[in-house]
């Protein structure tokens, strides 16, 4: 679900848009949560001008998978047109001088991964991120992510709204299925990865073994790192992980993934 495809440039204390992409409301209004939930583009389209929410949870970003309909090239930016079986959206995309952003012609099967911006009364999304969907099946499991995210993020509001016992144990653990991944593994710097801080190194390195559909969360982190750094350590090389684009939060801010892990 939230795979590692899906990352890239979100930041940790807030989301602020790409050079030149000013013109959304609500780019001001401070911190945005930083969850990256996938969608249909009629949820989009739909969605009110702030506060954007799926089952009661606020979204950060939101992902999105379609055919290009159309697409536009200017100096600064992309203008893309994608289209589901639920409707057309524009997405932009600025460029960075010195980048390299790949091209997507009409016909291909993208997914898209940004905020929703509003400039008058139409909705579109600012793209962090547009990348290939290289099969069928991937193309067509995007909307049983979609069902599978409605799903968890309902349980988790019942849970906050105490229609779930404690006993039923946590959603990072028992509801989201699937275990951590990681229990008991020994912690490495994997990928040949190094950030040039081994408190960076073993956190990423933890978050990237984790096989839980919703990525590993804040406490497991520090449960198997008690004894190699202290909980402010810990939170610290988080708070670097996600400013730098290696890890992005999932279904809250306590439960992380990595960019560009498998």
């Amino acid at each position: 679900m939230w795979n590692a495809s899906q990352g890239g440039g979100f930041m940790n204390s807030s989301v602020s848009s790409p050079s030149g992409g000013g013109t959304g409301t609500g780019d001001s209004k401070g911190k945005r949560k930083q969850n990256v939930v996938p969608v249909q583009i009629s949820e989009v389209l739909t969605a009110p001008e702030e506060g954007f929410a799926v089952e009661g949870s606020e979204v950060g970003m939101v992902v999105v998978v379609g055919r290009v309909v159309s697409m536009e090239k200017a100096a600064t930016k992309s203008t893309y047109h994608i289209q589901d079986d639920s409707g057309e959206l524009e997405v932009i995309q600025w460029l960075e001088e010195g980048t390299n952003q790949p091209e997507f012609s009409e016909g291909s099967p993208v997914k898209v991964i940004g905020s929703i911006r509003t400039q008058g009364e139409k909705k579109h999304i600012m793209a962090f991120k547009i990348s290939p969907v290289p099969t069928q099946e991937e193309y067509d499991a995007h909307m049983l992510e979609i069902v599978y995210t409605h799903l968890k993020l309902r349980q988790l509001q019942q849970k906050i709204n105490g229609q779930i016992g404690a006993t039923d144990g946590s959603l990072s653990n028992s509801m989201m299925g699937g275990g951590l991944g990681v229990q008991g593994a020994p912690v490495s710097s994997s990928a040949g990865q190094s950030f040039g801080n081994k408190n960076y190194d073993q956190v990423y390195s933890m978050i990237r073994q984790s096989m839980d559909e919703t990525g590993l969360d804040r406490d497991s982190i520090f449960n198997q790192l008690r004894m190699k750094m202290s909980k402010v350590e810990m939170d610290n090389a988080l708070d670097f992980l996600s400013s730098e684009g290696h890890i992005y939060s999932t279904i809250d801010e306590d439960h992380f993934k990595t960019t560009d892990g498998d």
